[in-house]
């Protein structure tokens, strides 16, 4: 899916309305993103680990992560949608970071609501006034990660953050869990008691819920035959693909392709 040049600016709430997939099921994007919860209470999941989200959190998203969140109790926050082309100052992991003094808080409230300005007035060197106050907050989320204490990953963790980097980007290629745990040298039942035990989900439905997404995205930015679609994404025939897309989201692919 082509992103914007600029990055995008929008209201949680906005963002959950505009999402072509669950919220609450295993995506990834193209580009990055970063929220800003203000209000509610949730649980996102990063790299198949599970974390809860409080008022006054960031999370940043790099491309290519997996992920899933679910809020609750009226959340309010922002959204930012950053280009895939622009992330240099970005950091290049993931991160969740509680924004504990008012000083943390006012500073990432204050950039994101001036870049959602800049973004809705056209004024020369509106890119270049753009892409600084991006890095601006790239600044801000790495002064934010100096105060967090990083520990080494377990052996278990690794195999869960190389197992949601591979769903990420090698979703398309139609493999079976079989072998994306061969991949991972490990075997699916033993991958499969590492995501129950980490997310409460199977390995085998984190990977659909991502290639469903991806359906979701090709029925909603291209014009491909739903034929085409599933054959790229390793179903082995429309109908199995057809079958398994209501499951997920409740509507045949021509149905939800209506949508649009």
């Amino acid at each position: 899916m082509t992103r914007q040049i600029l990055p995008q600016v929008e209201t949680l709430a906005t963002h959950q309305r505009s999402e072509a997939w669950r919220t609450d099921a295993a995506q990834s994007l193209d580009h990055p993103i970063l929220f800003w919860i203000t209000r509610g209470q949730g649980r996102i999941m990063v790299d198949c680990r599970m974390r809860g989200i409080g008022p006054n959190t960031a999370i940043f998203i790099p491309p290519h992560t997996l992920f899933s969140y679910e809020m609750f109790a009226s959340p309010q926050g922002m959204v930012v949608s950053l280009p895939r082309n622009d992330t240099s100052g970005l950091p290049r992991r993931p991160a969740l970071l509680k924004a504990s003094s008012v000083q943390m808080q006012s500073e990432i409230t204050g950039l994101i609501d001036a870049l959602s300005r800049e973004l809705g007035e056209l004024r020369t060197g509106q890119r270049r006034a753009v892409m600084a106050y991006v890095m601006m907050l790239g600044v801000w989320i790495d002064r934010a990660l100096t105060g967090q204490p990083q520990g080494e990953l377990g052996k278990s963790e690794r195999v869960l953050q190389k197992f949601s980097h591979v769903v990420s980007i090698g979703h398309r290629d139609g493999k079976s869990l079989g072998e994306f745990a061969a991949d991972l040298q490990v075997t699916p039942t033993h991958l499969t008691r590492l995501t129950q035990n980490a997310v409460g989900k199977p390995a085998s439905t984190l990977l659909q819920e991502r290639v469903i997404q991806a359906a979701c995205e090709a029925l909603l930015h291209t014009d491909r035959p739903v034929q085409d679609i599933a054959e790229k994404l390793g179903f082995s025939s429309p109908a199995y693909f057809t079958r398994a897309f209501q499951a997920h989201t409740g509507k045949s692919p021509s149905a939800f392709r209506k949508t649009r």
